[in-house]
């Protein structure tokens, strides 16, 4: 079984370098664009998905049904409540910076704590293994919840590390065993002289 986790492509928020979160913002142009070029980069190397996923939120949903368009994928995008992102609080549209990430480690009581989030995340990966068991599934998702599920896989993972928008991160179930086995892929974007 192979699962690949898909970052959503960019928003204004995240040139901005705000926390997003759950608030419900839209891929911006070169979002759209980056969610196309994950599309192509599939459709040349990897086209045939047996499921496409997605948490509930727009930039997702978006991402999901661009990269299903440049597949030629025909079926449904399942909707994977559980698969959306770390929930911020008051803190949402706040800068994202060093003292940001310092309060989030300690803690705030407005934030999904990163034990609840990795619960989760562990939890949803399960679930997706035990019902897609054997297939290859594409789970378009957020950051930190995509962080989140390959410290679950690896505990060593580095969950600080910068997830970039509409990467690519694929895990293998084999013999009742999961790994990560590429993290970070970013396709090309080319534009249309190309």
């Amino acid at each position: 079984m192979i699962i690949c986790m898909i970052r959503h492509g960019q928003t204004d928020w995240n040139i901005n370098t705000l926390l997003q979160g759950r608030t419900d913002i839209p891929l911006n142009v070169f979002g759209k664009e980056q969610a196309r070029a994950v599309g192509r980069h599939l459709a040349e190397r990897d086209p045939d998905w047996d499921f496409i996923l997605s948490s509930p939120l727009s930039r997702a949903i978006k991402t999901a049904e661009m990269i299903a368009e440049e597949i030629g994928y025909d079926k449904e995008i399942i909707i994977v409540p559980e698969a959306t992102e770390r929930n911020f609080g008051s803190l949402e549209g706040s800068p994202l910076n060093d003292a940001m990430y310092d309060l989030l480690e300690k803690g705030h009581p407005e934030v999904e704590t990163k034990e609840a989030l990795f619960a989760r995340a562990k939890s949803t990966l399960s679930k997706i293994i035990e019902k897609y068991r054997g297939k290859k599934v594409l789970l378009v998702s957020h950051a930190q919840f995509i962080k989140a599920a390959l410290v679950a896989v690896d505990p060593n993972f580095d969950f600080r590390l910068s997830l970039k928008n509409s990467s690519l991160n694929y895990l293998e179930v084999k013999d009742g065993k999961i790994e990560i086995k590429d993290f970070n892929i970013i396709a090309q974007i080319k534009s249309k002289a190309d």
